[in-house]
């Protein structure tokens, strides 16, 4: 069988595996249906669309510090394939980065592909800080901020900020990193050297030094270009905004006009969660903490679930088969 097909079935077989860990979710989706309003279909998935737009239009203004110009199209193909990616090899981002380099492989080194991955981690938590900042307003004007909605509020600032500190110290430190890097790859050389043939290295040492010397040349390059962040933050920020005003579409159609903080804080609370489940994706996790919020923050629990479980079910099933599709493609 060739690397081909046995990346094909690998994302058909994980493609499998999500659905039957969500089968219970579905179900209830299905009951569901008959009072969720029309609409909510047509506009989940322009707004899911229009993230994945920012998505690639991120990427695009990214690498176009770097002077490599690559077409919103193929940029927009990738977005969709690397959330399949990241959804059904969950491994905290890393297998998304590896299929953007291998994607771009020819026209964007492979270092500065993966800081472009890091790089929108970063800013995806700096620009949540401004939509952050709106949802506490909108709950204070609304006259829904109460003592939790506070502790959450500081809870979800101290996290972000941690988080996206963290990233930037951890990256900046080549030499742990790439130490770190070489203690996985030689014991991985060994194994897979075990079933080959020829017992060629799938990385060797020079290479890695190779791809860490593209990566802290474009990160270095990075921060002498400051003036050039503000696109690149900008379509963070509206990646992070149509995915909160998806899930106040699905209250909408429930016939639920709550408080649009409501939502940016159930948000916020279930991404910050699902980070310590990275591993299975945030499943069970991400719902969860969702609901959680929700309830807090005074929504019913009948309609907190109703509204998780359609959002979390049309999030996944409308983008999944178009991202293996495109994966598909890309192999």
């Amino acid at each position: 069988m060739n690397k081909r097909r046995l990346l094909v079935l690998a994302g058909l077989a994980a493609l499998a595996i999500v659905v039957m860990v969500n089968l219970g979710y579905i179900n209830q989706f299905v009951k569901l249906l008959r009072q969720v309003r029309w609409y909510v279909f047509p506009l989940v998935i322009a707004i899911q669309g229009l993230s994945y737009y920012a998505n690639a239009k991120y990427y695009q203004t990214f690498f176009d510090i770097f002077n490599y110009h690559i077409q919103t199209g193929r940029l927009y193909r990738a977005a969709l394939a690397i959330n399949f990616v990241n959804q059904v090899f969950p491994s905290g981002g890393v297998s998304g980065a590896s299929f953007l380099a291998r994607e771009l492989d020819g026209d964007v080194p492979a270092g500065k592909a993966t800081l472009a991955q890091l790089v929108r981690y970063i800013f995806t938590f700096i620009s949540f800080l401004a939509v952050l900042a709106v949802g506490v307003i909108l709950l204070l004007v609304g006259g829904d901020l109460n003592q939790i909605t506070v502790r959450l509020t500081l809870l979800f600032l101290l996290v972000i900020v941690v988080v996206a500190l963290l990233l930037v110290t951890v990256a900046a430190d080549r030499q742990r990193v790439e130490v770190l890097a070489l203690r996985i790859i030689r014991p991985l050389n060994r194994l897979v050297g075990l079933f080959r043939r020829r017992r060629r290295p799938l990385l060797t040492d020079a290479a890695v030094g190779r791809f860490f010397d593209e990566f802290y040349g474009g990160y270095h390059l990075l921060l002498e270009e400051k003036g050039h962040w503000r696109r690149p933050l900008l379509y963070a920020l509206a990646g992070n905004v149509a995915e909160v005003a998806t899930v106040y579409v699905v209250f909408l159609a429930f016939g639920a006009a709550v408080n649009p903080g409501i939502a940016i804080a159930a948000y916020t609370l279930a991404n910050i969660v699902s980070l310590a489940a990275f591993v299975t994706s945030g499943v069970g996790v991400y719902e969860a903490a969702m609901i959680t919020a929700f309830v807090a923050l005074g929504v019913p629990l009948a309609l907190a679930i109703s509204v998780t479980v359609v959002y979390r079910v049309l999030n996944l099933a409308l983008y999944l088969p178009p991202g293996f599709y495109f994966y598909r493609q890309s192999l």
